[in-house]
């Protein structure tokens, strides 16, 4: 069934108040049903009450006398809330009826122990009927006494208020859906304005922000949330295209010098030492884009979820030198020094490949950020199993800290404004680390440099 919300909600509801509606009435039917009998019942045994008293026995015979309650009009008469009496002895022989019966019986029961009452149809009409054994004072029945009234009254109104239900009840539910659906269409109409505005928005353009209801309840909570979630997106899709013009002019540089390098080769015939020293700086910016690339390709790796994980014995100090050796040329030109602080026969369980990667980002980052003729070392602590890469650079402002680890954050440090950075580097280290149980942590302070703690758990 394909209903708008505001329909769903009005049918739910008339359900639900049908559902109710039946239930209240089952309710009143049968209190009045159990009422009307019971009025009924007493009307018989108010009637039982005078008859008994008329009704004596001798031995076991009986002896009634004709009186005035006898003979009343109502006993004597079928027209209106007639009332039969029957007398029946211990053979079943009717020894005694009203005049309303003429030549008919009441039902009567062969052997009647207690009192029973019993709905019966008598010449087209229903009755109720009262059935009473009559005892001597010995205790033995030697009789029964019937009473039988009209349910005329009775049944008329219980079939009143059976029509009058069923009448209402298809027109209290049309005009309850009605109601529900123009309360509903009221409730909603601020949902709609948020779909009206949410509309008008795209890709490029998600201001304004949507408007906050007046009342604070869920859709305010909705709309709020909303918003925050609008601001995280702008606030990303800025990141992204300030990392993308980032990226490109990152790629651009040294292709550029590439391109210039080469065309400087062949304009003449050189030396031999000069091919090699161009040729290493060729080397060189393919190194920063190789390194570029795999920062994206790790990521989308990352994002897709389908990066393996095989965790064997690592050498720490035979990666970390090699790390040493494929940043040598550039801690050259700063001339800093990377320290090796680890027994050489150190071993960690992790994938080769990934912790390779972050040993990569976070060298490259000290020897980025790091000041000319600085130091960074590599520290082992073995009864713990923490390896801290610790440089004396400018250091990170505390306010950034938490941040650092968080996809496309950068930090502008002092000095260090001609440091291009995509700020993929460390998000890509905590999630590396993260997905091979390795718990990373950074402290630093301004001008006394930046440590990172990873901790392996065995």
């Amino acid at each position: 069934m394909n209903l708008h919300f505001k329909n769903r909600i009005a049918l739910f509801n008339t359900v639900a108040a049908a559902i109710t509606m039946l239930v209240v009435f089952a309710a009143v039917y049968a209190v009045v049903y159990i009422t009307t009998y019971r009025h009924l019942d007493s009307n018989i045994l108010v009637e039982r009450a005078e008859l008994f008293s008329q009704i004596s026995t001798v031995g076991d015979s009986l002896v009634f006398s004709l009186n005035a309650e006898w003979e009343e009009m109502e006993h004597n008469r079928a027209e209106v809330d007639p009332i039969f009496l029957q007398m029946v002895d211990d053979r079943g022989t009717v020894i005694f009826h009203s005049r309303n019966l003429e030549n008919d019986k009441l039902q009567f029961a062969d052997s009647l122990t207690e009192e029973l009452f019993f709905n019966v149809e008598f010449n087209g009409k229903k009755i109720r009927q009262g059935q009473f054994p009559i005892k001597t004072e010995g205790g033995k029945i030697i009789g029964q006494l019937d009473i039988g009234i009209s349910q005329v009254d009775s049944i008329l109104i219980l079939t009143n208020l059976r029509n009058t239900f069923f009448a209402a009840f298809p027109l209290m539910l049309l005009f309850f859906y009605g109601v529900t659906s123009l309360v509903a269409s009221r409730s909603i109409a601020p949902v709609k304005q948020l779909i009206a505005y949410a509309e008008k928005m795209n890709y490029n353009n998600i201001d304004p922000r949507l408007p906050l209801p007046v009342h604070h309840d869920e859709i305010y909570h909705l709309t709020t949330t909303i918003n925050a979630l609008l601001e995280r997106i702008e606030t990303g899709r800025s990141r992204e295209k300030q990392i993308t013009a980032d990226i490109s002019h990152e790629l651009r540089t040294p292709l550029t010098s590439i391109k210039g390098t080469l065309e400087v080769l062949i304009r003449k015939t050189r030396e031999p030492q000069q091919y090699e020293e161009k040729v290493r700086q060729v080397i060189h910016e393919v190194d920063s884009i190789n390194h570029i690339i795999n920062q994206l390709l790790y990521l989308a790796r990352l994002d897709s979820g389908n990066l393996s994980i095989v965790k064997k014995p690592v050498n720490l100090y035979d990666m970390l030198l090699a790390v040493k050796n494929r940043w040598r040329l550039q801690m050259n030109s700063k001339q800093m020094i990377l320290k090796l602080d680890i027994p050489q026969d150190t071993v960690v369980q992790a994938d080769f490949g990934l912790l390779e990667m972050i040993m990569e980002n976070l060298v490259s980052n000290a020897v980025k950020y790091g000041y000319k003729q600085g130091q960074l070392v590599c520290n082992w602590q073995a009864d713990t199993g923490i390896l801290s890469i610790s440089d004396n650079g400018p250091g990170i402002p505390q306010e950034h800290l938490p941040h650092i680890f968080n996809r496309f954050y950068r930090v502008d440090v002092p000095g260090s404004t001609l440091v291009q950075s995509t700020g993929l580097g460390l998000y890509i280290v905590k999630m590396l680390a993260g997905i091979q149980g390795i718990q990373i942590q950074a402290d630093s302070q301004i001008n006394r440099g930046t440590q990172f703690h990873l901790h392996f758990n065995g």
